[in-house]
């Protein structure tokens, strides 16, 4: 059975994914088409490259999964939060203002008619499936626990008017548990203070999260705290509160925020939003884990894009080991919604580890051949691509690496990936001055996995996540010794912790760094310019390459040298 799962921009990071009898062949956002960052247009390219990647034609296509729910099923949930929005409206006249003539409004725009697939498409069986029910199934059955009973949550901004669920998954089933009224969202709240900082929302959470390590959380916390009540998550947020959920990006929102935190500096406004974040989703978890009788967890949802989040959630007592879907956003629900529709028709479908990610538009030989002449630039092949490469980074150059199929996800894991030596700490800021970037926190390290253990303590094989560079781990005083880099001011790293059956060609250049350096580990950030997607062709390559000045590029089988 093939299945086509589209995520066709409800909200944003529109996205295409094809799976094949449960297994998943094929997915790429529309923003790698496009080139606009987190584009929500409708994805007729994702579409159209995710068939071609996947080998198949628009009428080999069986059935349709569409993400969010349609009109008339978002019904029940639309009421459910208007009720909400009115109760909390009570003691606050601005916020019943605003729920009569305003939100039903905006609610009634985002519930207009769905575009339907294109051509031959809009003729196959389509299931809706929601929202979070869709990031739930991404987790659930891309997990690495089988069909034991596990504990599966998502949170997110909003989602067909929820900002997080609870599920319980257990032989080849999802059970809901419990849905979240969006007026609570804390990750609308921590979009909010993005904002405030001058920083765009759903974009630039991950630089309020490492700025966050420069400051003091209070008062900033101790303020939050006071408009929150930790004993009722079916209210979580007071009135005033709930106003920054409603209209964060606005003048309505904006001014709740500027009012508690007028008199603070960014660095200590971006470590009381963090600390709240951790302490009140942390204690709620692990409430859920023992609600349910689990101690292990799935989860998705742009909020655990947070990795400090995710470490904190994986130190809990009592909860063994968590696996956090590597494309968590938006962009992995075409992926969910494909696999739960799997699961309905067929009765179950067996959680299966998503064993990598390399799932977008391929860089190969012909290809790469292609661009390079079209561009017109000298280039080698040498027979040793390893050794060559690690030679250059050892020698204290920039390497980037476009090889292969490109990541489905906002990580790279080496296929679109820029390589630097993590001995030199100036490296941060030569890459950020390169690349146009403003980042409080320093680059990720990929590691060999042998050395993993000795250079991240409370890492274990079982962590199948840390593949993916979706948590932080505190850092060995071999780690601080040896790639300073990559080590944050809080004593944390993001890791990708590499196998070679993972990547090999990636792997090797790793291995052969070791073997020059002494040292297992190099730097890997995103190979793209500022504010642009990742780079997906060889010809976007090659582009990015010369503008950001970098020492040599790998294409494919191909070496090019500044």
């Amino acid at each position: 059975m093939i299945i086509l799962g589209i995520n066709d921009g409800r909200y944003h990071n529109t996205a295409a994914s094809v799976i094949i009898d449960g297994r998943v062949v094929s997915s790429i956002e529309e923003e790698r088409l496009s080139r606009i960052k987190m584009d929500k247009a409708y994805p007729h390219r994702a579409i159209a490259e995710a068939l071609r990647i996947a080998g198949i034609k628009p009428d080999d296509v069986d059935i349709v999964a569409l993400s969010n729910l349609n009109r008339d099923e978002q019904k029940p949930a639309i009421n459910r939060l208007f009720r909400h929005i009115a109760e909390a409206g009570r003691d606050e006249p601005l916020i019943r203002r605003f729920y009569w003539k305003q939100q039903f409004q905006r609610f009634t725009r985002l519930l207009k008619k769905r575009p339907a697939p294109p051509g031959i498409l809009a003729d196959r069986p389509a299931h809706t499936v929601e929202h979070h029910l869709a990031h739930a199934a991404s987790a659930y059955y891309c997990s690495p626990f089988g069909n034991d009973r596990i504990g599966v949550i998502t949170l997110d901004g909003s989602g067909d008017f929820s900002w997080g669920s609870v599920w319980i998954g257990e032989n080849g089933r999802l059970k809901e548990i419990e849905h979240l009224h969006a007026l609570n969202s804390i990750g609308l709240l921590y979009s909010a203070v993005t904002v405030y900082l001058g920083f765009k929302a759903t974009r630039h959470e991950g630089k309020v999260l490492g700025l966050a390590a420069f400051g003091n959380p209070e008062p900033f916390l101790s303020r939050l705290l006071a408009h929150v009540r930790t004993d009722d998550w079916n209210h979580l947020l007071d009135a005033r509160l709930a106003r920054v959920t409603l209209r964060q990006f606005t003048d309505m929102g904006q001014d709740v925020i500027r009012e508690l935190c007028h008199d603070l500096c960014r660095e200590d406004i971006a470590a009381g939003i963090q600390a709240l974040t951790e302490r009140l989703i942390c204690d709620w978890i692990r409430q859920q884990a023992i609600r349910l009788q689990v101690n292990r967890l799935a989860l998705a949802g742009g909020v655990f894009a947070n990795v400090k989040l995710n470490q904190r959630i994986l130190e809990l007592p009592k909860i063994d080991n968590i696996y956090v879907h590597p494309n968590m956003g938006d962009g992995g629900l075409a992926t969910g919604a494909a696999l739960e529709v799997h699961a309905r028709l067929q009765g179950r479908l067996e959680p299966s580890l998503l064993e990598q990610v390399y799932l977008g538009t391929r860089i190969d030989e012909t290809g790469a051949l292609q661009a390079l002449e079209n561009a017109g630039v000298t280039f080698e092949k040498p027979d040793d691509m390893a050794t060559t490469v690690a030679e250059l980074l050892a020698d204290g150059k920039v390497v980037a690496r476009a090889d292969g199929g490109m990541e489905s996800g906002p990580r790279a894991l080496g296929n679109r990936t820029v390589m630097a030596a993590c001995n030199d700490t100036e490296i941060n800021q030569w890459l950020n001055q390169k690349f146009q970037r403003t980042e409080f926190m320093p680059f990720a390290p990929v590691i060999l996995e042998e050395y993993a253990a000795e250079y991240f303590p409370a890492w274990t094989p079982e962590h199948v996540t840390a593949r993916f560079m979706t948590i932080t781990y505190d850092a060995s005083g071999t780690a601080r010794q040896h790639i300073p880099a990559a080590v944050h001011v809080d004593g944390t790293a993001r890791p990708q912790v590499l196998r070679r059956q993972d990547n090999p060609g990636y792997y090797d250049i790793i291995r052969a760094y070791h073997a020059r350096t002494g040292v297992p580990s190099v730097i890997n950030t995103s190979f793209n310019m500022h504010e642009e997607p990742i780079v997906r062709t060889a010809d976007e390559a090659i582009r990015a390459f010369q503008a950001a000045g970098l020492d040599a590029l790998i294409l494919g089988p191909f070496l090019i040298r500044a």
